[in-house]
């Protein structure tokens, strides 16, 4: 083991630690054998008495530690941490931009189930809908298709809606209810 040089040392007194000069560490050293019995740990340019225990696990931790980073220096391995700078946290690398599955898998259940409930409505029904949320007709053209005003038109809508929510009869998934919007409905048509 390598000699140590310290500037400060730590010794354990009554219980608690307490400092003492460089000078009489050695001076104990020299003259207690029982002192030189003693365990101490090198902590930057302090050393620190601890116990059989303690001194034990601290070189088998600093072994295993000096294995690891052979290891890896051998087999080529890139710690993530290396990566980090004031810019950037190498652990970003690791954290996938993709959708949660879980969510993925209740939204698609949900799709699922409203395109059949929409298949299911009668056919002036589905039509509205579709043309309203699948081709994204607004509702002034619809009025005008349909030979009435534009909140005739916002109340069918509506009524269609109610009736499918009525109809999926939602359940909750951990997520928030189904709203029908342009975008969600889209996805029904692929």
């Amino acid at each position: 083991m390598k000699k140590l040089n310290p500037k400060k040392v730590f010794i354990i007194a009554d219980g608690s630690y307490r400092e003492i000069t460089p000078a009489e560490h050695e001076f104990r050293k020299e003259a207690d054998a029982g002192y030189r019995e003693k365990k101490f740990i090198g902590l930057h340019s302090m050393i620190m008495e601890v116990s059989e225990k303690e001194y034990i696990e601290f070189y088998r931790n600093k072994r295993r530690q000096k294995y690891l980073d052979e290891q890896r220096r051998d087999n080529g391995d890139v710690s993530y941490d290396a990566l980090n700078s004031d810019e950037f946290n190498g652990e970003e690398i690791l954290i996938a931009g993709l959708p949660d599955v879980c969510d993925t898998l209740v939204h698609q259940q949900l799709l699922d189930k409203l395109r059949k409930t929409v298949d299911a409505l009668p056919e002036d029904e589905k039509a509205l809908i579709v043309a309203h949320f699948y081709d994204e007709v607004p509702q002034t053209e619809l009025a005008e298709r349909y030979g009435v005003s534009q909140q005739a038109i916002s109340k069918k809508i509506a009524k269609i809606r109610a009736k499918l929510k009525k109809l999926l009869e939602i359940k909750k998934f951990g997520c928030s209810p189904l709203t029908f919007s342009a975008e969600k409905v889209r996805g029904l048509s692929q």
